[in-house]
């Protein structure tokens, strides 16, 4: 196929995005258990950063991040239900106006009546509501009367297993379209964001994907037998909030069975990106492509006896992230950087400076080479379970989880990597866990105000919600489809 004309300063881009996974599970990862060819490929190609964090462990926080390059109390986005003032110009937005057609395909769980942000169109709509019905505290820690949702179910081995969802009917929408658009794109450069719900539960795969994993060797929690003991107060709301306090998840049935849920469906991811880089390849377009590869957050898979994500342990805040530009060397980065870095990188590939300062910065420098500053790296939780300001600062080799009045945690990830020995107190790591508390504490967050907004807009967005169910409103996108520019019409 003779390959596409195109504005050589300026290159496509293809973002690709999964779903709540972790690294750990990854081969690209160097991580014996979901195969993932495609993206080992494209880290050999590209860079890999090795210690990406979300600044969210949780879906829209962290996508408002990604999109504005902005920390999630800056954004103010804080739960499912939250939006970002459309007023606060995103990625597409940017490069939008640089001359790019801005598309998306796929999840981005934006919440409210805005469902482009910068973007010109999408392809599909959202998988999940665009309302603000997700936003509830339903658990409040201090509250031993508070209810829980029950997440456990979904973790459990009688519900996991070969089968169909309307998650993976999504994720086939999403992939025909991102398809069809590489196929007939525009003679402009393309920002393309493609974003997969997988691999996120329900953990029901496709047979052929459930097969591969049936005997596979994969990593298996280690449990101290202290570790109840160990739990810190977020902890302990999270497994009221899941629903643990009530219906454990540590049998090994269950832990194989989310594994190999977990790896079957990154698997099926991995087959996607390499369906996608394969049509860049056949339409002459790869080699003028930046392709980015990330997540939005982990997911705990059973490690320390928690799932899902909402944790602030690295394997609930630890995200792949994979950046192949054209022409730089292949690279691996060490230095902790975020998820909201992203969005200053693709400006800066395109050549684009930003209205205002973004909370997240460049990493073009670190993909041709040049060693990074080594800064403090944050994610947030504040709402669903706990209600309360909570903040992981990574620097170096240290890690800290600031829990609004409740005992704080600090590890060092280097030498203890699995999160269990906490340094907190300790004399001898005074002046690392001033200098890390002294981020959270020392002005940049006003952890009062964050406190009092997540409590006030509860009340406030259910008259909303409420009104939108009796007026039958609906921001729920609907993409375009004119029949008469289809196929064979002349």
């Amino acid at each position: 196929m003779k390959p596409k004309t195109r504005n050589a300063d300026k290159p496509n881009i293809l973002f690709i995005m999964a779903d709540q996974m972790t690294p750990f599970m990854l081969e690209a990862y160097g991580n014996p258990a979901a195969q993932t060819t495609a993206l080992k490929a494209l880290a050999d190609r590209g860079t890999l950063f090795s210690q990406a964090y979300t600044p969210s462990p949780i879906c829209v926080p962290a996508r408002a991040g990604l999109m504005t390059g902005l920390h999630v109390s800056t954004t103010g986005s804080y739960d499912n239900g939250d939006p970002f003032p459309g007023f606060v110009p995103t990625v597409a937005h940017y490069l939008t106006n640089a001359g790019y057609d801005s598309v998306l395909s796929g999840k981005m769980h934006f919440i409210g009546a805005d469902q482009l942000h910068g973007y010109r169109r999408r392809l599909n709509t959202d998988i999940y509501p665009s309302s603000f019905i997700w936003s509830y505290p339903l658990l409040d820690a201090d509250d031993p009367e508070a209810t829980a949702f029950d997440f456990a179910a979904q973790y459990q081995a009688p519900n996991i297993g070969a089968g169909w969802s309307k998650e993976l009917q999504y994720d086939e929408e999403t992939h025909f379209r991102a398809l069809e658009y590489l196929r007939l794109a525009p003679e402009g450069p393309f920002f393309l964001t493609v974003s997969f719900t997988s691999p996120h539960p329900p953990y029901q795969v496709p047979r052929r994907y459930w097969e591969l994993y049936r005997d596979a060797d994969m990593p298996m929690p280690h449990y101290p037998d202290d570790m109840d003991a160990r739990y810190s107060d977020l902890d302990r709301a999270f497994r009221r909030w899941f629903g643990l306090d009530r219906n454990d998840i540590r049998d090994p049935r269950h832990l194989r069975a989310m594994r190999r849920g977990f790896c079957a469906l990154s698997h099926y991811v991995d087959d996607k990106v390499a369906e996608l880089l394969a049509v860049l390849e056949e339409t002459g377009q790869r080699d003028n492509t930046v392709i980015v590869f990330t997540a939005d957050h982990g997911e705990m898979l059973g490690e320390k006896g928690l799932i899902q994500k909402r944790s602030l342990y690295d394997w609930s805040t630890r995200i792949p992230m994979i950046v192949d530009l054209p022409g730089a060397a292949p690279g691996r980065v060490d230095t902790p950087v975020s998820l909201i870095d992203l969005s200053a990188t693709l400006l800066d590939i395109a050549g684009v400076s930003p209205a205002s300062p973004m909370d997240g910065r460049s990493l073009l420098p670190a993909i041709h080479g040049t060693m990074l500053e080594d800064r403090p790296v944050i994610s947030e939780y504040h709402v669903e379970g706990i209600m309360r300001p909570c903040f992981m600062v990574r620097k170096g080799a240290w890690k800290y989880i600031y829990i609004h009045r409740s005992p704080c945690q600090l590890f060092n990830i280097e030498e203890d990597p699995g999160e269990w020995i906490n340094r907190s107190g300790d004399p001898a790591v005074a002046a690392i866990e001033e200098e890390l508390d002294r981020v959270v504490t020392g002005g940049t967050f006003d952890l009062d105000f964050i406190e009092r907004d997540v409590w006030a807009r509860l009340p406030m967005k259910n008259v909303v919600n409420e009104a939108m169910a009796r007026n039958g409103t609906n921001w729920d996108y609907r993409p375009e489809s004119d029949a008469s520019r289809q196929y064979v019409r002349a």
